[in-house]
């Protein structure tokens, strides 16, 4: 008892040390959740995004939500058909720029082309990595992280997402059309997301490349899934922040889309309308192939609620499927501070060397 005694004030500091870091990280999490206060909020059915859609049939005089859930159903069992495309008979490749027409043709022709920039490594023995950002990316924002891939012997593409960089409309001052409430748009902009990544599996492909690994964040985390559910190509994952839903996503941690979807759909309805694009719908198909995965997650996340992160781990153990968890003391945004992005950069390296061989 004396020993417990002697070094009850380190514990004591120790507890206290926990809780200011705790109260700082999400001090900090709401500040630089703030800078999304200008995303688009105004719902919409959009069932005009979905009209070119297999599967998809809009009866007069059905609700939209029944419509909806309907197109769902069928979407969800025949996923293959929804994300089927015609591969890119083109590619531009200037210096290390690429760039394509998208197999998808959104309401939004500038979305519609795709952009990629490529970092060569002469040492990567045809191991490549694509790099999907978070939602609302900066151009560029994951350049240093690719140039250490290159480092560690990868080569890497770095994807710009639908309505991200040059491929944002002009009436939006980020990247609001990606995700929003607007429900059909969203839909079809995650199809394309998808699609859009497996055309630059092909790339990579053409270029001499037989291993390829995937590494997605916050968003890019849903659009990796459900890509590498589809293709068997991508062996090797890194989930950076992970959610079982993009609906529950948003419902649980973006409050301002929360307020303008609550008025129109529960949150059981917006999964269901969302469901096709949810990243757990897809766990069957991902688990037919032999994939080995990195799950990093922050502990003090506000933004991808505990609960809904567990569920994609919990999957994982349910199926015996091979992964590793990583939990990092920061939040949903703060994982780009220092050091976390320093840990994060290198747990991702770490395992990539480990498995992608």
């Amino acid at each position: 008892m004396l020993r417990f005694r002697r070094f009850a004030p380190f514990s004591r500091f120790a507890l206290d040390a926990a809780g200011f870091h705790r109260e700082w990280i999400t001090a900090r999490e709401r500040k630089l959740a703030g800078r999304n206060d200008t995303r688009v909020c105004l719902f919409r059915w959009g069932l005009e995004a979905l009209e070119d859609l297999p599967g998809f049939e809009s009866t007069p005089g059905c609700p939209e939500l029944e419509t909806l859930q309907r197109a769902n159903q069928w979407w969800v069992r025949n996923a293959e058909a929804f994300f089927a495309f015609e591969k890119p008979t083109e590619f531009t490749f200037w210096g290390s720029r690429l760039q394509f027409r998208s197999p998808v043709k959104s309401l939004y022709p500038e979305n519609d082309t795709v952009y990629a920039d490529y970092f060569h490594c002469a040492r990567a023995a045809g191991r490549a990595v694509l790099v999907l950002p978070h939602w609302n990316a900066a151009p560029g924002s994951y350049a240093g992280f690719c140039r250490f891939l290159n480092v560690h012997g990868f080569s890497a593409l770095l994807v710009t997402l639908p309505y991200h960089g040059s491929r944002k409309t002009a009436e939006c001052t980020r990247a609001e059309y990606a995700v929003s409430p607007n429900i059909g748009r969203t839909i079809a902009s995650g199809r394309q997301g998808v699609i859009d990544t497996l055309c630059c599996v092909d790339w990579l492909a053409q270029r001499g490349y037989q291993k390829f690994g995937i590494v997605g964040t916050s968003l890019g985390f849903g659009h990796a899934f459900i890509a590498s559910a589809l293709d068997q190509r991508l062996g090797v994952n890194v989930f950076n922040h992970c959610c079982s839903t993009v609906s529950d996503a948003v419902w649980a941690g973006m409050p301002n889309l929360r307020a303008a979807l609550e008025r129109n759909v529960s949150q059981q309805e917006l999964r269901e309308c969302w469901s096709v694009i949810n990243p757990i719908t897809y766990v069957e198909r991902f688990a037919r192939f032999p994939k080995t995965t990195l799950v990093i997650r922050g502990r003090y996340d506000m933004t991808f609620a505990p609960d809904y992160v567990a569920e994609v781990i919990r999957q994982f153990q349910m199926k015996g499927l091979k992964h590793r968890v990583v939990e990092l003391a920061c939040g949903h945004y703060t994982i780009g501070d220092l050091p976390f992005a320093l840990l994060g950069a290198y747990h991702v390296s770490a395992f990539l060397k480990k498995n992608l061989r």
